[in-house]
């Protein structure tokens, strides 16, 4: 028999999408098992080395050491927390990384050789709101890559941007790059904002 206290309309059952979200967080914040990033690295360190000496036996004799001690030390480092590359977003991202280099040294050139064309430097802020590590350590290193853009400084969750036309639409170049970093990292929005 259900208890009449616990099963009130004062406190409702989460919705499916709401359960979902905080799925998603708990596992933002879980760092992965250990023992798979092991195996993984002994294997790879194994393969690197065979290839190396061309898979001769004799050669073991200062290989597996040296493998045993990568993957130990593979195995002794913290697990970062639950982001991964996702190949389809890493390709999507490099297609943007190219596509943005070559347009940001088109923006400069042309600022530079034109005088019609606006140039009004100063610094604007802008909130970060991707996770502390790779994610933001490649946001704002690509933010150099965007046209007259330069990420200045970082002061706790906001980014200082020096740009060479501060008129320039900021929060849609910068928000279009965050949503490029996230899908690289496979990042959900709720994991994004749960830092």
């Amino acid at each position: 028999m259900l208890d009449p206290v616990s099963f009130s309309e004062a406190s409702p059952a989460p919705v499916p999408a709401q359960v979902r979200a905080l799925r998603l967080q708990e596992n933002a914040r879980k760092p992965p098992p250990r023992w798979p990033r092991f195996f993984i690295a002994l294997l790879v360190l194994a393969l690197i080395w065979g290839v190396l000496t061309e898979f001769r036996l004799d050669a073991m004799v200062f290989g597996l050491p040296a493998v045993l001690a990568g993957a130990g030390l593979v195995f002794l480092m913290p697990a970062t927390p639950g982001w991964r590359i996702s190949p389809s977003g890493a390709f999507r991202f490099a297609v943007f990384f190219a596509v943005q280099s070559v347009l940001g040294a088109i923006d400069v050139a042309m600022r530079a050789f034109s005088p019609r064309l606006p140039l009004s430097p100063g610094f604007r802020h802008y909130p970060l709101s991707l996770p502390m590590g790779a994610p933001r350590i490649v946001f704002l290193n690509t933010i150099t890559l965007l046209p007259g853009t330069l990420s200045a400084e970082v002061e706790a969750d906001e980014v200082i941007v020096h740009m060479l036309d501060t008129q320039a639409d900021l929060a849609a170049s910068l928000g279009a790059l965050e949503v490029r970093v996230a899908d690289l990292f496979s990042l959900s929005p709720q994991s994004e904002n749960s830092k």
